[in-house]
C-alpha cells in the first residue's frame, strides 16, 4: 500500500512538468467534479480497504478492487443532458464470513450504474434519474436485480464545486436476500489554481431491513485531484482517504485508499452532439444587424 501511495503521489507532482493545459484548466476540473455536467470519461479506479468487526479475524482482513466506470453523456436537443455511467469492476481477495472463519475470493463483481438527467439552472446543475445493479452471479454477488431513483443538487462557485447525490436501491428480483439501501453522497471540492482541488465526497447509507444498531455507515474522508495534460490527452488524477466513523458492529469495511485515472474523451456513441439552443438574448443580438 506504502508503495500504491507512494506512485500515485509521484504521477500526480510530475504531471504539471509535461503537461500542456489551458487558462481554462480550473473551469474543467470544477466541471469533472460535477456529476451532471456532459464531460465523457473513462474512470480507472483502484480502491485498497482493510475491514474491522467484532468477528474473529475481522481486522485482518483487507481487499484490492479495480474498477472501470465510463461515462457517458448525451446532448439533448433541448441542451439538457441524459448521462450513462455503468461501473466493472474485479476483488481481489474479498473477504467471506462463515461459521469457521474468514475465506477470500478473487472474482468480478455485480454491475452497479445509474442514468441521469440533468439541466443547468442559474449556476445551479439539478438531476432526476434512476440507479441500479446487475448481478453477474459470482461468488461474491449479491445475486439480485436492484434499481431505484435518484436526484442531483450541485452548485457550482468561484472557488469550487459543491452537491448532494441521494439515491435509493430496492430490490426488484434475484435470489438473494432482501435488500432496500438509501444512500446520500456529499460533495465539495475547492479550487487551489491550476487545476489543483482538494475536497471530499464520501457516501452516507442506510440499510432499512438491517437491526437499528448497524443500519448506519458513515464515512469521512479527503482527497486531493489535479486536471491536466500529457501531450494533448486530458486527464484527472485523484487521490483519496476514507474512514467509517460509524459501521455496522459485526464486520465492515474500516479504512478505504483510493486511485483514479480519468482521461476525458469524445462520448463515441454521440460524436455529433446538436448545438445548444440560442437564447432570445443572443437570438435578437445576432439579428440586430440584419434588421
Amino acid at each position: 500500500m506504502r508503495h500504491l501511495i507512494a506512485i500515485t503521489l509521484a504521477l500526480m507532482l510530475a504531471a504539471p512538468a509535461f503537461a500542456q493545459v489551458g487558462p481554462n484548466i480550473d473551469d474543467l476540473a470544477k466541471e469533472l467534479s460535477n456529476p451532471g455536467a456532459a464531460n465523457a470519461t473513462l474512470n480507472f479506479k483502484l480502491e485498497y480497504r482493510t475491514f474491522d468487526g467484532d468477528l474473529p479475524g475481522a481486522d485482518d482482513q483487507d481487499s484490492l478492487t479495480a474498477t472501470f466506470q465510463p461515462v457517458f453523456p448525451f446532448i439533448l436537443e433541448n441542451g439538457n443532458n441524459l448521462i450513462f455511467r455503468p461501473a466493472f469492476s474485479y476483488v481481489l481477495d474479498q473477504p467471506i464470513a462463515s461459521p469457521t472463519g474468514f475465506s477470500d475470493l478473487s472474482q468480478f463483481g455485480d454491475i452497479p450504474y445509474d442514468l441521469l438527467y440533468s439541466w443547468n439552472n442559474n449556476g445551479w446543475t439539478f438531476g432526476a434519474g434512476l440507479v441500479g445493479l446487475i448481478p453477474t452471479g459470482s461468488g461474491i454477488s449479491s445475486d439480485n436485480w436492484l434499481l431505484g431513483p435518484s436526484a442531483l443538487a450541485v452548485k457550482t462557485q468561484d472557488w469550487g464545486v459543491w452537491g448532494f447525490f441521494p439515491f435509493h436501491n430496492e430490490k426488484v428480483g434475484g435470489s438473494g436476500p432482501d435488500v432496500s439501501i438509501t444512500s446520500l453522497q456529499y460533495f465539495l471540492f475547492y479550487g487551489l489554481g491550476n487545476g489543483w482541488q482538494i475536497g471530499t465526497g464520501p457516501t452516507i447509507t442506510y440499510d432499512w431491513n438491517a437491526d437499528s444498531d448497524d443500519a448506519w455507515t458513515v464515512p469521512f474522508g479527503i482527497q486531493v485531484a489535479k486536471t491536466t495534460a500529457i501531450g494533448n490527452q486530458l486527464i484527472k488524477l485523484n487521490a483519496g482517504i476514507e474512514k467509517n466513523v460509524i459501521a455496522p458492529d459485526a464486520f465492515a469495511s474500516d479504512w478505504k485508499y483510493t486511485f483514479t485515472f480519468s482521461p476525458v474523451i469524445s462520448n463515441p456513441f454521440q460524436p455529433n452532439p446538436p448545438s445548444p439552443p440560442v437564447d432570445e438574448v443572443t437570438r435578437a443580438a445576432v439579428l440586430a444587424p440584419i434588421r
